[in-house]
């Protein structure tokens, strides 16, 4: 059964979509890995830090990482 993102996923999706932006190109400006940025994206892994550099690099709302 597949998993429901999070309205953060989301926003990270779609910053990304507006920006033309792949995983690895994310993964790449944060130096991180890009299968550790599409676990965190998918909601695989939660981890409050990462999720705030991510957000802080595509201007998401810092209100949307708890959910």
């Amino acid at each position: 059964m597949k998993r429901k993102l999070s309205p953060w996923c989301k926003e990270v999706k779609k910053a990304m979509i507006d920006r033309d932006m792949s995983i690895a190109d994310l993964a790449a400006e944060l130096n991180l890995s890009s299968a550790y940025v599409t676990r965190i994206i998918n909601g695989t892994f939660i981890i409050p830090e990462t999720k705030k550099r991510i957000s802080k690099y595509l201007d998401i709302s810092s209100e949307l990482i708890s959910s």
